[in-house]
């Protein structure tokens, strides 16, 4: 019958009758190779794949065989060869040798195969360019029948420079050789397929249309000219576009052609000549079917989110067998945001293509949106027979539906294989750069086993099988250590000593070697060995792809199952390297297994990225031989419906539908191998939660085998045997699924591997040995029957199942002669290291007593260690009690409320230790399942290890004193756990209740915690059990992320993260009202929604996330000494954060700001603030004016850009020091003090200095316009010529520091903008400004105020104007070193004003001193109107004013002589009084004059003073 797990109509063109689930694979020859070595000559050939069973061989030399014995391994070493030797194989089937040999094989020299380069001649025609080629990624592929790989590599051209030689003429070129060297033919892959790292320029070879040769396919452009083997040269496309302007402008990095047409060629790939699958008009392409931009697209940023084409212009290319049985050529496009796929199936009559499906994503937000790598994997993920693509974070499967995905978006690196061998399916390790760093999880589902979040882009990882210290493949990526693939944690006592970068089989055992260049880029490839260290260098050897440091190709090409090495050579030669080294290992080919051969395809894809197989191997796991090749190579098939009779007798005979199948059989028939592929049907539906399996069954009717007959079973279907004494002698092999058989099987050993399984009711067997996971199930499920053997070797982590029915009556299970236990002792092995028996009550209701399951004769190990599962925390035991074996399940007491006693030791477990005392007995008792379990401090020991799971009703911590610490098995069912009293509890265990957690006092401390997208179960139980802080702390000891959700009480709550340590919180945070106290030197990741009061960081880190592009903070955060706050870094999100932060005084705290945010909240406090933008997209627009501490506004680059910030709220009371471009975005900005070396850009004006702090601004003014506030004075440094307003001082000090003395456009300091000082302001300096204005109250102070000598001229190109109650003022500081203003305009000195001069305590003056105080070419003043404020000269001395007025003011220092020594034409400056002693005003005279002057001050007639100097004259005027 089919079993289904599912009823729904699935797709008619992959339900066809007659689809079968093996596969047609290539057709190789022996691929012998010998090289010469110290020991003779190493030989070593193909075990392909129809030569799994029973096949040997002979190995001769110069036609003598050179071995003793047939050989049962691929390899060896002949003493006797030398370097003139050739070599030929002969294989051995059922020990009979076979007359065709392979080809003969000469002796290497060396340890590689080289390939010289071929002639080139440049597209001019005339220069040899054949030395300008540097061989880069490269695939391999049979493409003209003989059996030998072929090798198809991409050549770099090194003289082409797109940018400044767009038209060429030479470009990279694609080569096909033979690996003798010749040039099949070649591929000018013209201008148009170009970028920067060569990564997008690709080929892809396979046999697509089953004859046996194989097709290759490529993305071309116009100019594309192919050189086919039969001599033609063919254009595709418009040869004479040239679309290189793409790659002119932006940086090297921002190089890809992403315009004109683009064509999928698909070719013949022995000659090169495309087939005909395009339109009449261009037959030999089609347009490519994944279009770079969509009909009605025409913004390529919009479309992809970049405008340059990285994007949109990764293309991948594979052969993926999404029937299980033929190829089809599959087709993938972008990366980090849109993906785009095609499956394209061939017609091999006609080689025209049909769609099979077509699978996209461009809806930002879906899981399945932004999550491809830069590479990807095919691979069998869930092992029912048909390819998924696995690209990223995502897979996609057969039918073109999502599989599952992750959701955690784009990386680099990503690992596909059987990891851990004890877990059905594949499993994925990779890393991450959107959701960094790395995640390890199940392929088919993603549900995620391990995942360290947080930190940056995450760029390399690797996983393999490298030591046999851990059972299972273990893993690492750049920012973690290893961790095991088996138990999904760090390693104890394994180190990263393996590379980030390529795996590979070189030596002769099954670990795993790494392959990388010994340096960072184009550097010589080494081999390393864990534990051992480079074990081997491959000399002259060059790695490819600048950082990256890949090979050209890896793969097994020739020789046994170990893989070759393709690299260039400094002279650009090419060379395949290949092992030497012996091995004890059988394997077939690596080519014979599906997944491999499928990554021979996609490797030279984008980011190369190292094949896998599909199979684990391992010496310390026991696994050393490979499952037989899923193939149709030398196998006869038949249909349902057949029969199998004695025409078969002696063939390899297979089922293989993809449906239920019926086949009888001939009574005594006797074929040399029965290979059944029975699969599943795996299917996604787009949805993680909906993946739906359908199972098919092939029913073999009629009689028994006979013979020597093996008979294998394949695909996680159903074999059903008729009940038949079968016959056969051969082994039964059961490789997967399930074999229903009721009847006797006495000459065949029968074998489960690992999760296999075996249906029989009623059936006896010789002997049944079974593997980790795999069931021996009597009668079948849910039908109480019987099984018999001689003997039943269950393996660790084997499961006998059995059903017991209401009447009591249990599965049986005979064993005539031995049963085995296998029992490991590894400390990070799989769940089971014993056998398990799992017990099923029909009517499920599990009952005390004992229960006989069958008889034993001999046990071969400890019966007492065998696991019970399946009762439902019952207690149970297993025994042989005089033959026969028994289940005892203990009756227990009712729930009761107990105490942790710890009087027998640190076992908490179900029924067995009395560790608890009972607290209405009042007596010493155990635990049983729904127990209240309370821990105090009345226990002898706080260390309690649980012993198989429990289930209590409720935990509580009631510890004062006494710490408690947890470890063990799990905490499981329904209940709750409450942290109460002072004391610390460690929780150290896995446990998946569901219910709640209430932390009220004390520690509550974990060093696990689950997750939706990782390990759903942790210390805490299930992921959504939520997590109350009422009062308490919980504590993380190790790095995690969790997705509980947290709930503040009204005591709030302290979240404790150690150093080093990172906890994130994925759910919420909640408790309206309510404060999180974050403390440790660790990092907290908060929630990406918040919604609570107020988060106070007392120690540490703290990160954010978002939701709903809104930053996860709760209303108010407190920043204290030390502490840093980081915001959720997205570029392609517009966030907001309305979060208001405090930096209390006295506290230095550092801020990192999101890429892209608008921030709307407040900063208060007089602390010291560390702001770091990201990016370029961050506005600070809420009210920071009530800050009065210092804010260093500084860069940390996150993307691609240079970081800014937009400054757009009130800073004006913040001593702001900043180094990054600010940009106030055309709003009006007030900022306290401003230093450091910033850019300030925007139309808005800047106002500084409201914190009447003195400091110097480096940086530079971009636009806009500068008002200087406040009292303090601040110094430009320098010239800011791009303000697009005129400067006004309105507070304190603006002072400019400039040497330029020359009037001219470029030395104007401000520019064209002139500088206008009122309302007490002061515009002092030296330089050169366009014009200044200085208002009533203002004041004009020509030198650098910030010098104790402040000398230097200040000069304007446009007039310097004094207005009335405007000054001007020069400090003297000697004779020679004074301030001066100059302009070559007009200085005007309005009636009102004021010259002012100062003499510094330095200078002593004496008569001739003489200081030009400015120079002008017009002066606009009256001597009358200006008030002249002169400071007193020593005795003898007085000032002469007489030149001061002048363009050129000369102020001079004389001898004092008297008014009365005065000619009556001399001039003199004098003040003229009343008698009453009351001044009237200011003259610059003669005596001749005098009278007449002073009734110009419009004064009464009468007796006045005149004063000069020292001396006095009385006048009269009339």
């Amino acid at each position: 019958m089919r079993k289904k797990y599912i009823l729904v109509g699935l797709l008619a063109m992959f339900l066809t009758a007659g689809v079968h689930a093996q596969r047609v694979t290539d057709k190789l020859d022996r691929g012998l190779v010998a090289v010469k070595t110290s020991g003779g000559v190493f030989c070593s050939w193909r075990v392909n794949a129809e030569e799994y069973y029973d096949v040997t061989y002979n190995l001769y030399r110069d036609g003598v065989k050179v071995n003793d014995k047939p050989l049962t391994v691929s390899n060896y070493t002949d003493p006797a060869g030398t370097a003139s030797s050739t070599y030929t194989v002969r294989p051995l089937i059922k020990g009979v040798e076979q007359t065709v040999s392979s080809k003969a094989s000469s002796v290497l020299p060396n340890d590689y195969l080289e390939i010289q380069k071929p002639k080139r001649l440049s597209n001019d025609g005339k220069t040899d360019v054949t030395d300008v080629y540097e061989p880069n990624d490269a695939t391999i592929a049979d493409v003209d029948g003989d059996g030998e790989m072929e090798l198809i590599i991409k050549e770099i051209c090194t003289t082409d420079d797109p940018k400044n030689k767009p038209d060429g003429p030479d470009f990279d070129r694609v080569e096909v050789f033979k690996l003798n060297g010749d040039l099949l033919w070649w591929i000018d892959c013209g201008p148009n397929l170009c970028d920067f790292q060569h990564n997008e320029t690709n080929i892809a070879a396979y046999d697509w249309d089953g004859d046996g040769k194989a097709e290759c396919i490529m993305r071309a452009a116009d100019g594309t000219i192919l050189h086919t083997a039969t001599g033609k040269t063919i254009v595709i496309g418009d040869k004479s576009k040239n679309y290189r302007s793409d790659c002119q402008n932006g940086s090297m990095s921002e190089f890809f052609v992403h315009s004109g047409a683009e064509y999928l060629l698909y070719l013949n790939g022995q000659t090169g000549e495309p087939y005909q699958i395009g339109p009449s008009e261009h037959p030999n392409y089609m347009n490519y079917p994944l279009k770079r931009l969509e009909d009605g697209e025409t913004d390529l940023a919009k479309a992809w989110g970049d405008g340059y084409g990285h994007r949109s212009s990764k293309n991948f290319f594979g052969a993926p067998y999404f029937d299980g049985h033929k190829p089809s050529i599959f087709l993938a496009r972008g990366i980090y945001t849109r993906h785009k796929m095609i499956a394209l199936d061939v017609d091999p009559a006609t080689h025209q293509l049909s769609t099979r499906w077509r699978w996209n994503c461009n809806t930002p937000g879906s899981p399945w949106y932004g999550q491809g790598y830069h590479n990807y994997t095919i691979a069998d993920v869930d092992w029912d027979g048909r390819d998924e693509i696995c690209f990223g974070s995502m897979v996609i499967d057969d039918n073109g539906k999502g599989l599952s995905t992750t959701g955690l978006g784009h990386g680099d690196a990503q690992h596909v294989g059987d990891f851990d061998p004890y877990h059905h399916g594949q499993e994925i390790f990779a890393c991450n750069e959107t959701a960094p760093a790395n995640n390890y999880r199940d392929a088919t589902t993603s549900n995620i086993y391990y995942r360290l979040a947080g930190g940056g882009d995450d760029g390399r990882s690797m996983m393999g099988n490298f030591t046999d210290d851990v059972p299972g493949a273990i893993g690492a990526s750049g920012h973690d250590t290893p961790i095991s693939a088996v138990t999904a944690k760090h390693t104890d006592n394994t180190s990263k000593d393996f590379d980030l970068n390529f795996r590979i089989y070189w030596d002769g055992d099954l670990l795993e070697e790494t392959l990388n260049g010994t340096q960072v880029r184009n550097s010589t490839f080494r081999i390393h060995k864990y534990g051992a260290g480079d074990i081997k260098t491959l000399d002259s050897s060059l790695s490819n792809n600048d950082t990256k440091s890949t090979p050209c190709f890896q793969g097994d090409i020739f020789g046994d199952w170990r893989e070759e090495v393709v690299a260039r050579t400094p002279d650009n030669k090419i060379r395949i390297y290949t092992t030497t080294d012996p091995t004890e290992y059988r394997n077939c080919t690596l080519l014979s297994d599906k997944q491999y051969r499928n990554a021979m395809v996609w490797q030279m894809n984008g980011y190369n990225q190292p094949p896998h197989v599909s199979y684990f191997l391992g010496k310390m796991e026991g696994i050393t031989v490979a499952p037989p090749p899923e193939t149709t190579a030398g196998r006869t098939i038949v249909d349902n419906g057949g029969s199998i009779g004695s025409g078969l007798n002696d063939k390899q005979v297979l089922l293989d539908e993809t449906s239920d199948m019926t086949v009888s059989v001939s009574d005594g028939a006797a074929p040399y191998i029965f290979f059944d592929n029975a699969p599943t049907w795996v299917q996604g539906h787009d949805d993680n939660n909906n993946i739906t399996t359908t199972s098919y069954t092939h029913t073999l009717t009629g009689g028994a085998f006979s013979g020597a007959m093996r008979l294998v079973k394949q695909g996680d279907g159903t074999l059903v045997l008729p009940k038949v004494d079968e016959k056969y002698t051969g082994n039964t092999d059961v490789w997967a699924g399930t074999l229903a058989f009721d009847g006797t099987l006495r000459s065949s050993r029968l074998w489960l591997n690992r999760f296999a399984i075996l249906h029989s009711d009623g059936g006896t067997f010789s002997s049944i040995k079974a593997d980790y996971g795999a069931a021996v199930r009597p009668g079948g499920q849910n039908k109480v029957g019987t099984i018999t053997t001689d003997s039943l070797s269950l393996g660790f982590g084997s499961i006998a199942e059995f059903d017991i029915d209401a009447n009591r009556n249990a599965d049986q299970i005979v064993v005539n002669k031995v049963m085995g236990i296998e029992q490991k002792d590894w400390t990070q092995g799989p769940e089971y290291l014993v056998p398990r028996f799992n017990f099923h009550f029909i009517d499920g209701n599990v009952k005390a007593g004992t229960y006989t399951l069958g008889k034993v004769q001999k046990v071969d190990g400890d019966i007492t260690k065998v696991a019970v599962t399946g009762l439902k925390g019952h207690k149970a035991a297993i025994a042989v009690n005089d033959g026969k074996l028994v289940l005892t399940i203990a009756d227990t007491r009712q729930a009761a409320d107990v105490e942790w006693s710890g009087a027998q030791g640190t076992a908490w477990d179900i029924a067995d230790a009395e560790n608890f005392t009972n607290t209405n007995e009042k007596t010493s008792d155990v635990f049983v399942t729904g127990d209240n379990v309370t821990f105090n401090d009345n226990a002898a020991s706080g260390t309690v290890v649980i012993k198989g799971d429990v289930s209590p009703a409720s935990v509580t911590f009631d510890n004062s004193k006494l710490d408690y610490d947890l470890s063990g098995d799990a905490i499981s069912g329904s209940t709750t756990i409450t942290k109460k009293g002072a004391a610390l509890a460690k929780l150290r265990n896995v446990n998946d209740f569901t219910g709640s957690v209430s932390i009220e006092n004390g520690t509550l401390a974990v060093d696990n915690l689950g997750q939706k997208s990782g390990v759903n179960n942790g210390a805490l139980g299930v992921y959504t059990n939520k997590v109350t802080l009422n009062g308490g702390t919980l504590e993380t000891l190790a790095t995690l992320t969790t997705d509980h959700p947290v709930v503040l009480g009204a005591k709030g709550g302290t979240i404790l993260v150690d150093e080093d340590k990172t906890l994130t919180l994925n759910a919420s945070i909640t408790g309206s009202g309510n404060v999180l106290t974050k403390t440790g030197n660790g990092t907290l990741t908060l929630a990406p929604s918040a919604n609570y009061s107020t988060l106070n960081i007392m120690a540490g880190r703290v990160n954010s996330q978002e939701k709903d592009n809104v930053h996860g903070y709760p209303k108010n955060i407190v920043l204290n000494n030390g502490t840093t706050l980081s915001d959720h870094d997205n570029i392609y999100s517009y966030s907001t954060n309305g979060v208001n932060v405090k930096v209390p005084e006295g506290a230095t705290a550092s801020w990192y700001l999101d890429s892209r945010c608008n921030y709307t909240g407040q900063l208060t406090g007089g602390g010291t603030l560390n702001l770091y933008s990201r990016n370029t997209r961050a506005y600070l627009k809420g009210y920071w004016g009530d800050f009065t501490g210092r804010l260093n506004i500084a860069g940390q680059k996150t993307g691609s850009y240079i970081p800014m910030l937009f400054v757009q709220g009130s800073l004006k009371n913040a001593e702001v020091n900043a180094t990054i471009t600010l940009n106030n975005n055309g709003s009006n900005v007030a900022v306290g003090s401003l230093s450091g070396s910033a850019q300030l850009d925007g139309t808005g004006t800047w106002s500084i200095g409201g914190n009447d702090k003195d400091f110097t601004f480096q940086g530079y003014i971009n636009g806009g316009g500068l008002v200087k506030i406040g009292n303090g004075m601040m110094t430009i440094g320098k010239k800011q010529d791009k303000l697009s307003k005129q400067v006004d001082v309105q507070g304190g000090t603006l002072n400019i520091n400039s040497s330029a003395t020359a009037i001219t456009a470029d030395n104007k300091w401000f520019g064209s903008q002139a500088v206008s000082v009122t309302n007490g302001g002061c515009f002092a300096g030296r330089g050169v400004v366009e014009k200044i204005l200085v208002n009533e109250g203002g004041t004009l102070q020509p030198g650098n105020a910030a010098n104790a000598i402040q000398y230097g001229e200040l000069k304007t190109a446009n007039g310097c104007y004094l207005y009335k109650g405007a000054k001007v003022l020069f400090n003297i500081y000697t004779a020679k070193l004074y301030p001066s203003l100059g302009t070559t305009g007009t200085f005007s000195l309005a009636d009102g004003s004021t010259v002012a001069v100062t003499l510094s305590s330095k200078y002593t003056p004496k008569a001739g001193d003489f200081f030009t105080l400015w120079e002008a070419t017009t002066l606009n003043a009256s001597a009358d109107g200006v008030t002249l404020q002169l400071p007193a000269l020593p005795n003898g001395l007085v000032w002469d004013t007489s030149e001061l007025f002048q363009p050129t003011g000369l102020l001079k220092v004389v001898t004092a002589t008297g008014i009365n020594q005065l000619t009556a034409d001399a001039v003199f400056h004098c003040e003229v009084f009343k008698t009453n002693g009351v001044r009237v005003g200011v003259l610059t005279t003669t005596k001749a004059k005098l009278n007449e002057d002073i009734r110009g001050l419009h004064v009464e007639p009468g007796l006045y003073l005149v004063k000069v100097d020292a001396t006095t004259m009385k006048v009269v005027v009339k």
